[in-house]
């Protein structure tokens, strides 16, 4: 009986796949045609103020246009970083791409309509989720970068990549330990302690209210945390850290859709370059890396 109901499932499959590759396909030249026609970089632009304002009693006093959530550290990042202007800020996005070292990879991406709605707004998920990717694959450099985004822009989807690394990779657990108490040091030491501790407290629900959020927090409210977190718990442990990573979060932002492409990411892929299959990266389900012979106005979040 299961059998004559295997050509519906997959006609079912096929169809629901071909409504996401068209409105995925819609939504990127919706996108791209905002460029055009509207104002692009309103996250950029916030963090090119959040830099101006770093030093003063203003860094996190929010306003219509302006609403900094990170940091303080990262504000000083962005303000050296200011006079390269969001074009310098989008190429930075495309640049990132490069980074995967993997072909299809980079252009699943470069075809997602995350991606693009990243870099209209001048976001950060394009540098969260390459981070992410070579912190699958047991990447030491890509699992420290990841590490430091969590520290510095914390935010609830990306909690399960967080949670696995802890989990998998007890070598990262010390490690990321002190991350944080020097970053806890550093943050007391700016005087912004007590102003950052109060915005996180406050930014989900501020997010939440936005027009931006597409989660089923829009519909059901605080029940989808009892229902995402629990859900999330289940999907790391199965290792599905892309599904985990929308879970965990009370709030779906456009730019986070990319962190579903880590259902992808299969941490025994090919380097780029061609390596042999004994060069692979460590496989997910490992605990420890092996040794390998190859290449080691809305509220915006």
């Amino acid at each position: 009986m299961n059998d004559r109901h295997t050509p519906w499932h997959r006609l079912g499959a096929r169809m629901l796949m071909a409504a996401l590759i068209t409105a995925n396909a819609i939504l990127v030249v919706i996108t791209i045609y905002g460029f055009f026609v509207s104002d692009a970089g309103y996250d950029w632009a916030i963090y090119r103020e959040a830099g101006a304002r770093v030093g003063s009693p203003a860094l996190y006093e929010w306003g219509e246009v302006y609403a900094w959530s990170y940091s303080p550290l990262l504000a000083y990042l962005f303000a050296a970083l200011a006079p390269i202007g969001y074009l310098g800020w989008s190429i930075f996005h495309f640049g990132a791409l490069a980074l995967l070292r993997n072909l299809r990879m980079a252009l699943l991406v470069l075809a997602s309509w995350p991606f693009w709605a990243d870099v209209y707004n001048g976001n950060t998920m394009s540098f969260v989720f390459v981070a992410a990717y070579w912190t699958l694959r047991g990447n030491p450099v890509g699992t420290f970068s990841f590490l430091t985004l969590a520290v510095l822009m914390p935010r609830p989807v990306m909690l399960p990549v967080l949670a696995w690394v802890l989990w998998k990779r007890p070598e990262w657990r010390l490690r990321f330990a002190g991350m944080v108490v020097v970053s806890a040091a550093l943050v007391v030491a700016t005087g912004y302690a007590s102003d950052w501790v109060e915005v996180l407290i406050g930014v989900t629900n501020a997010v939440e209210a936005s027009s931006r959020d597409l989660g089923p927090a829009r519909i059901i409210g605080l029940w989808w945390v009892v229902i995402g977190l629990p859900l999330a718990v289940v999907l790391i442990a199965r290792q599905r850290l892309g599904l985990a990573s929308m879970a965990a979060s009370p709030y779906w932002l456009p730019q986070y859709f990319l962190m579903l492409l880590l259902e992808l990411a299969s941490a025994r892929e090919k380097d780029a370059d061609g390596s042999a299959d004994d060069a692979t990266e460590p496989s997910m389900t490992e605990s420890e890396p092996k040794q390998a012979k190859g290449h080691g106005s809305d509220i915006r979040q």
